[in-house]
């Protein structure tokens, strides 16, 4: 059962503030914040984007900086995992980490087809 706005594309207010707050109000990939560096702009990204199935619950979000969201490449990167603390990483996550393997693969085997 997912919870009530997994399926939304973007937190609401509430939901967002919840993320911030657990992530204390750092980025989780550079460590910068607000309250050190006045440039910091904080995003709540989905780790499995919202548009490939990712949903809208605490363990497919994490705080991110401005530069460090827009300096994603692929913006679909599943090693954003390992910055969550463990307790927040849901059996959820853990199938989308599967997911994303067993698509990574399957896509590989057809680029592997269109060489031949």
């Amino acid at each position: 059962m997912l919870p009530e706005g997994a399926l939304n594309r973007a937190p609401t207010p509430k939901h967002r503030m919840r993320i911030l707050k657990r992530d204390r109000y750092r980025c989780r990939v550079c460590g910068r914040s607000p309250n050190e560096h006045v440039d910091v702009e904080l995003h709540v990204h989905h780790i499995r984007p919202w548009a490939l199935g990712g949903v809208t619950d605490d363990a497919n979000l994490m705080t991110m900086c401005h530069t460090c969201h827009n300096g994603l490449d692929p913006h679909f990167d599943f090693s954003l995992f390992r910055l969550m603390p463990r307790e927040e990483v849901s059996d959820r996550a853990v199938a989308h980490r599967k997911k994303l393997e067993a698509y990574q693969e399957m896509v590989a085997r057809e680029r592997e087809g269109d060489d031949v």
